[in-house]
């Protein structure tokens, strides 16, 4: 979705018979709800019966078209509707409609201050922020704020908009006096948290937080400290937030909310001591299903299955009814790569949802969609096993809902490709009938994989070539396109389409980190990677992907115990060959070749055939 708002076109106006005299044409076009999409914050609603009201019985002929409008307090201002105010507001919509958002935006906010309507000022406000004008949001935000000042909504719009504009001077102890004022601490609090969300400096937006916090009444608060805690995880800090979520924890024992957060964020600085405390939480708290589950799945990640399943299973003692379990446990047979164990609890789910589907009429459960998802998990684990036909044969099974037939039809193209039936496969993709452009990009880039790992790549860039042709703006046709020029080593024409993703899409994380990647990866330009990898690390902090990339970067640039703290994250989060191969080069480099020999074999015991760390083993001429 875009990142500004479409205006709602069932708002549109029609023009009416010129019998209707202009008040009463304008009136009845603003009955209306004249709203923008979802996206906005806030939508102005103009109703037929309000605007007769101030319209009064004279047709709405003004007795002054200059009348100075008061704004009462806690009132809307008795604002006389006059054509001229009427027309002003109508051609604001219809040029945005237009998409001249800065005409609409201007429009209303000088009748906002001709008014002192707060309606005309926050809908202002709305324009500005649909054509990206933060500058115009802003001076609106302020008018707003002038004329209604003890509208919370207005004082808290001012002051998001201002500090995602860098205006932070004194925002601290705004947003610690709004807090204290507060009768709801943990709304103010999340409120505070929304306003410093746009902020682009998140260390800075975590050392304003802090303050705000730490000098108010709420400092003891449980939700306070978990504020602190997501902020300074968002701010890239770790530690902080792991002591953070401690402290929210020591306030509450009880907390599951602190739990998870203690688990989450302490996994990459304190492992072992955050799941050792929050194993000690889900004893207290037993039936503490979310956070239990989130503990096994860590236990799994770090290869300890057993224990894992121990968790699960003794949640299913406490909750036999509780069905998902099995597909839980399923999932942490897969992830173990315990494909055996998966395929046996993934069929204990599916007979369980059978008997449900067949035991009331259609639609009468979820069982269906749950025997969708089930036998796509099937599929897969089909397929690690080689089972090919099988997993095809429970992809057929699949007939609810339409996205997931989509889905299974791309997968039973995958698996023609990975029997090496390829034109069976580019017959499916062919065929498949894709009902908006999201989805027909999906069959493109499949289409292409396919074609790639048949190493007919020639024929796979011929194909996104024409589609980039035809529909110039997909970001994923694009990027996909890229990636084989990348393969072929083809830097230049990779590079070009990168980079019109970024304009696309200048939060495209995977696009910076593809351009840094590829530049770090052949030694050049790596001033020029590593801006690229800080800003995909920004828009997306916590992708082990892009933490390798960065990290390979540092290692290029002869920053190694930078290389090695970023490469150690990243295994943490994801503990997979091209990472392993990463890691080991650097430790190698710094003369610790037991260690990266280790973390090699380790690797390989997790993906055998991976090319990477193949290709790092034997240049250094380590034997698998």
């Amino acid at each position: 979705m875009s990142n500004h708002c479409a205006i709602n076109r069932s708002s549109r106006v029609k023009f009416t018979p010129k019998s209707l005299g202009v008040t009463q044409f304008f009136s009845r076009q603003l009955g209306a709800r004249l709203l923008l999409s979802a996206g906005c914050t806030v939508a102005v609603q103009a109703s037929a019966g309000a605007l007769a009201q101030a319209t009064g019985p004279n047709g709405g002929r003004a007795k002054s078209e200059t009348e100075v409008i008061r704004l009462h307090a806690n009132q809307l201002p008795d604002v006389t509707l006059t054509g001229t105010i009427l027309f002003k507001i109508l051609a604001a919509e219809i040029a945005a409609q237009r998409g001249n958002y800065l005409a609409a935006g201007n429009t209303l906010a000088d009748l906002a201050r001709e008014t002192a309507d707060p309606r005309l000022a926050r809908r202002s406000l709305e324009f500005y922020l649909a054509g990206g004008n933060l500058t115009g949001a802003l001076d609106a935000s302020r008018t707003w704020l002038r004329i209604a000042p003890n509208d919370d909504e207005a004082v808290s719009t001012e002051l998001a908009l201002g500090a995602a504009a860098g205006q932070t001077t004194g925002l601290a102890q705004a947003l610690r006096k709004r807090i204290d004022k507060s009768t709801d601490k943990p709304a103010a609090i999340t409120q505070a948290v929304t306003t410093l969300a746009r902020m682009q400096n998140k260390q800075e937006a975590f050392s304003i937080l802090s303050e705000a916090i730490n000098q108010s009444s709420v400092k003891n608060l449980p939700a306070a400290r978990l504020a602190l805690a997501d902020m300074a995880q968002s701010s890239g800090d770790s530690k902080q937030a792991l002591a953070e979520a401690r402290i929210a924890l020591g306030a509450n024992p009880n907390s599951e909310d602190a739990a998870a957060r203690v688990l989450e964020y302490g996994m990459s600085v304190d492992a072992d001591g955050a799941m050792a405390e929050v194993a000690a939480f889900t004893k207290r708290q037993p039936k503490a299903r979310r956070v239990r589950l989130l503990l096994a799945g860590q236990l799994s990640e770090r290869g300890r299955y057993s224990e894992a399943m121990a968790e699960v299973q003794s949640m299913l003692r406490n909750a036999p009814e509780d069905f998902e379990l099995l597909f839980v446990q399923a999932q942490l047979a897969a992830r173990a790569k315990q494909w055996q164990d998966a395929k046996k609890f993934i069929d204990q789910f599916i007979n369980v949802q059978t008997q449900r589907k067949s035991a009331g009429p259609d639609g009468a459960s979820d069982a269906g969609v749950a025997l969708s998802d089930a036998y796509q998990f099937r599929a897969g684990v089909l397929e690690e096993i080689g089972k090919f036909d099988e997993a095809y044969a429970d992809l057929s099974l699949i007939k609810d809902p339409s996205n997931a037939v989509f889905a299974a039809q791309m997968r039973q193209a995958v698996i023609r490709g990975k029997q090496g039936r390829i034109d069976e496969a580019v017959a499916i993709l062919d065929a498949a009938q894709p009902e908006d452009d999201e989805s027909a990009d999906v069959v493109l880039v499949t289409t292409s994989q396919v074609l790639r790992n048949a190493k007919r790549i020639d024929e796979a860039i011929k194909r996104l070539q024409a589609a980039d042709k035809e529909r110039g703006s997909s970001k994923s046709v694009k990027y996909d396109l890229a990636m084989l020029y990348e393969q072929q080593n083809n830097l230049p024409e990779a590079e070009r389409l990168l980079r019109q993703v970024i304009v696309l899409d200048s939060r495209h994380a995977h696009a910076y980190n593809a351009l840094g990647y590829a530049l770090a990866d052949r030694n050049i330009r790596l001033d020029e990677a590593l801006i690229l990898l800080n800003k995909a690390s920004e828009l997306a902090p916590n992708d082990p992907f892009i933490m390798d990339s960065l990290g390979w970067v540092k290692f290029r640039m002869g920053d190694y115990p930078a290389a090695v703290q970023i490469l150690m994250r990243a295994y943490v989060k994801r503990p997979e060959a091209d990472i392993a191969a990463h890691l080991g080069e650097v430790y190698w480099a710094q003369g610790d070749q037991d260690k990266a020999r280790a973390l090699w074999r380790e690797g390989l015991a997790k993906e055998a055939g991976n090319a990477t760390l193949v290709e790092t083993m034997k240049r250094f001429g380590v034997a698998p």
